[in-house]
């Protein structure tokens, strides 16, 4: 019989004792010394014998890592698991790791929404509520025009659903305006109505916007990268959601190779009219939530936000994109973000489509030979 360590378990120090995480289980194993010097056999397939050296446990500790599924048999049925990964083979240990981590099992138990809240306003003298809108009170704030209308360009739902298309062709030469950024940004990130729950607890009323937020918590914050607006000086900002401003953090043109570099070298992502940064704001989320499965919830309310900032802006006549082929260090640089607070989840990118682009684009919509945007340049390999 051949033994080696599972290619699932991860290994890892914590207050001086190694640990055995077995995703697949949810379990955590300390291991001893004995145990720790005998796994280094079974790096790869090791065959074992009656006569395992015992002065490390032999045998019986062979078969209790077996048991623990920290040693993997070969031909067995772990074994064979280990080998249908898929496409989680090519995508690494941590993706994997993460995935089974939090994949619930069959006994997961789930509270009820009362026993949440009686849990959150039992803990709230030692863990207030996080604030549910960031700011920065020394930046310069500019406010947007103010949308009270409803109409955003005079199409439907259904025609916006059908009309929503990533564009990669934009007109450099022609500019976004003002209000059309400002109608993007108040459907997209501005508030909609505040409901009252648990209050009389000491519990905020729960702010709603046009996208669902787990928990109604609002993780995620929007950083307007400005490279042409017409009525906005170019600039890095905060879009300070409750009072339909931005705040400038960053003032003066914003160099266009920077943000292709930013943006995995998208070379079309230069002539866009703005960046639309989507960052996640962790606290407010981990007060509730403290599971790792609530990682998840993050990137879900990521699509969310990113489908409406699609259907918003089509209604403008914007063209919109969305790209999470991002340098996080360098975008998060940039921001002053620190990754233990606040993370670089995607963006959104908007501007003004060439004329060709639009013209394909609407014969598509009619009926016409259906096809993707190309930028045609060397970063598509079309150019």
């Amino acid at each position: 019989m051949r033994l080696r360590i599972s290619r699932l378990c991860v290994f890892f120090w914590r207050n001086g004792q190694l640990v055995c995480d077995d995703p697949v289980r949810h379990r955590q194993l300390a291991l001893g010394a004995e145990a720790r010097r005998l796994l280094h056999r079974f790096a790869d397939w090791t065959g074992v014998d009656a006569d395992l050296d015992p002065v490390v446990g032999g045998n019986s500790l062979i078969r209790q890592l077996l048991a623990a599924h920290v040693l993997v048999a070969e031909d067995s049925a772990e074994h064979r698991f280990e080998e249908r990964l898929g496409p989680w083979s090519s995508w690494g240990t941590s993706a994997t790791y993460f995935h089974l981590a939090s994949r619930n099992l069959h006994d997961e138990k789930f509270s009820t929404a009362a026993e949440d809240t009686a849990w959150l306003v039992n803990r709230l003298p030692d863990c207030p509520q996080p604030p549910e809108f960031k700011e920065y009170p020394e930046a310069e704030r500019f406010p947007l025009t103010r949308v009270d209308s409803d109409d955003l360009g005079g199409i439907g739902l259904a025609q916006a659903l059908r009309a929503r298309r990533s564009t990669r062709k934009f007109d450099a030469a022609r500019p976004m305006t003002e209000p059309q950024l400002a109608a993007l940004l108040r459907w997209v990130g501005g508030p909609l109505h505040s409901v009252r729950s648990g209050e009389a607890a000491g519990l905020r009323p729960a702010v709603l916007k046009a996208s669902p937020s787990p928990g109604a918590l609002q993780a995620l914050e929007i950083y307007p990268v400005v490279l042409d607006v017409e009525g906005v000086d170019p600039g890095i900002y905060h879009y300070h959601s409750r009072e339909h401003a931005l705040e400038s953090l960053r003032p003066g043109p914003v160099d266009r190779a920077e943000v292709v570099r930013w943006c995995g070298d998208q070379t079309y992502l230069g002539d866009v009219g703005v960046l639309l940064l989507y960052t996640a704001v962790l606290e407010r989320t981990a007060w509730k939530y403290r599971t790792g499965r609530v990682y998840r919830t993050l990137f879900m309310e990521l699509g969310h936000v990113s489908q409406t900032a699609y259907l918003v802006g089509t209604a403008l006549g914007l063209g919109m994109l969305f790209t999470a082929a991002t340098r996080d260090a360098a975008i998060e640089d940039a921001l002053g973000l620190e990754w233990d607070k606040e993370i670089l989840l995607g963006l959104n990118a908007a501007g003004t489509p060439t004329t060709g682009e639009v013209a394909r684009q609407r014969a598509m919509l009619e009926g016409g030979p259906a096809g993707f945007s190309f930028a045609e340049d060397a970063w598509d390999g079309l150019g």
